[in-house]
């Protein structure tokens, strides 16, 4: 079997700037994102070529998240890859030798961490933002969850499509939650998550190359006159109608057993309006109906995962409720 590189591939422009590490593929049933890079340094090769003055400050590296589980092309191996990264088991993992770590994903937490803290360690006094790429089973539209930083929210509205708060509140070990500035205090470091549509879709492509594209110019790497306004014309016209930002209210976890499905008699799209007592899905206790008002996240449609799906609630920015935690009564335990 051939062996897949950690690193995808990397560009850089001739002056100093800011590094972006575009993270693809935690999850191994996610391809999108390794497609979209593919594509965006094609269109830096390209313009290179086609434009003598074409350059840009800066340096873009690609990473593979979960090599295993991408060559088996599941979600994950033995846990969710995403749901790991907690302080505790993050240095659990980098003080244990590889042969003594209980998972695969273990394994795959400890290439990855090392090799993004080499390659930020290349760069100690430049901007770093990690980019992480995901889509998902459900159709409809693409999203951003940013950290708990202003940096990310700043970033986040930069690249027009919904932001989406409290995620690290509503979730326990993701990478946003592990890669924040406390982890990295020697470092400038800024993340944000970036879901841009469903599993299989090539519009996800296509969205996951102008987020990457606004992103990076918004960081000062590629500068704007060279930019197309399609990326950010296709972000904001595919998003028209949708919150500019909005709140986890609820999540429905999912328990080994549970034998969760979502309703069959109706397909539900990210963003679709839900409404309080709607059936929304069974398992071995029953039917499941919708607790509140809101618009449906992420419902799951694949046999793997932790979380059956979220509900939305858009958010008035004039109300002083942003750095709100979600409370526990709203999370299903």
């Amino acid at each position: 079997m051939t062996q897949i590189s950690r690193i995808l591939g990397e560009r850089s422009g001739s002056e100093k700037g800011p590094l972006l590490l575009i993270l693809t593929q935690v999850h191994g049933n996610e391809p999108a994102g390794y497609y979209a890079v593919q594509e965006l340094f094609q269109r830096i090769d390209q313009e290179y070529q086609n434009k003598a003055d074409f350059d840009y400050r800066g340096r873009i590296v690609a990473l593979r998240g979960n090599l295993a589980a991408i060559a088996s092309g599941q979600r994950f191996i033995d846990e969710d890859f995403n749901r790991i990264w907690t302080d505790e088991r993050v240095k659990q993992v980098q003080n244990s030798p590889l042969d003594q770590l209980k998972s695969q994903e273990e394994k795959e937490l400890k290439g990855l961490l090392e090799t993004i803290q080499a390659l930020m360690d290349q760069h100690p006094d430049e901007q770093v933002v990690l980019l992480d790429l995901h889509t998902t089973t459900a159709k409809g539209g693409m999203f951003l969850i940013p950290s708990t930083d202003d940096n990310s929210r700043a970033l986040g509205l930069n690249i027009h499509a919904p932001l989406l708060h409290g995620f690290l509140d509503g979730l326990e070990g993701t990478i946003l939650h592990y890669f924040r500035q406390k982890n990295f205090p020697h470092h400038q470091l800024t993340s944000i998550c970036f879901e841009a549509g469903q599993h299989d879709s090539l519009s996800s492509v296509g969205h996951a190359v102008s987020a990457i594209i606004q992103c990076f110019t918004a960081m000062g790497g590629f500068y704007a006159a060279d930019i197309e306004m399609k990326h950010e014309l296709r972000l904001s016209e595919e998003n028209q109608g949708l919150p500019k930002e909005g709140r986890l209210a609820y999540c429905h976890r999912i328990h080994q057993g549970d034998n969760f499905k979502m309703r069959s008699d109706k397909i539900y799209r990210n963003f679709d309006p839900i409404y309080k007592g709607e059936l929304l899905a069974e398992d071995k206790n029953g039917p499941i109906y919708s607790p509140l008002d809101g618009l449906i996240l992420m419902p799951l449609y694949q046999k793997q995962g932790n979380d059956g799906f979220f509900i939305i609630e858009d958010m008035d920015l004039s109300a002083p409720k942003l750095g709100r935690k979600i409370p526990k009564t709203i999370l299903n335990a």
